[in-house]
């Protein structure tokens, strides 16, 4: 079982600039999830579409089981840490039930 979170951002985005140590703070938090930065200009393997991501900052939180299926996907736009909060522990508990 594994949680991934995928840190949408882009170099132009004020509000990603802002909450930038905050997402550093989780990654510390939170050392066993899978952490994937993705500048939305240089998104090679197309995680924007796969995800639809519309805005950044945006943080997509994706539960697999041991066989790989998904288990729970989480989505969080904006500045609202807490909100990044609860989509990683959402995610965390989807795959400890």
């Amino acid at each position: 079982m594994s949680v991934t979170a995928y840190h949408f951002w882009s170099p132009t985005c004020a509000p990603c600039k802002t909450i930038k140590p905050a997402i550093e703070d989780l990654k510390e938090e939170f050392p066993l999830i899978n952490w994937v930065s993705i500048d939305t200009h240089n998104d090679t393997y197309k995680y924007v579409e796969l995800y639809s991501v519309t805005v950044v900052p945006t943080i997509v939180i994706v539960s697999t089981s041991d066989k790989g299926e998904i288990v729970s996907i989480e989505k969080q736009s904006g500045t609202n840490i807490a909100g990044y909060y609860r989509i990683i522990r959402n995610g965390i508990r989807s795959i400890q039930e």
